[in-house]
């Protein structure tokens, strides 16, 4: 009895994955135009673009400070550290 619903439970979520491929970050060239445009308007200058842990995360300065700012998948800055 159990085998008739996790078969079908293990094929339902593989085929769901593909739906989320949205939401996944991809570094190419029009998502580092458009992190670069929007940390620039907020006074940055950045240096250098990469991913990490699934964020992006962009190297930066501003007001003399080195930053490490992390966006999300939608262009969302989750965190900016002080880069010692």
């Amino acid at each position: 009895m159990i085998r008739k619903f996790i078969l079908p439970a293990v094929l339902m979520s593989a085929l769901a994955a593909p739906a989320f491929a949205s939401d996944t970050v991809q570094l190419n060239d029009e998502n580092t135009t458009k992190i670069r445009a929007m940390l620039t308007e907020q006074g940055y200058e950045v240096a250098k673009i990469k991913l990490e842990d699934g964020m992006y995360e962009a190297y930066a300065r501003k007001d003399g400070q080195r930053y490490e700012v992390y966006l999300d998948a939608a262009f969302n800055i989750v965190k900016t550290d002080l880069d010692d």
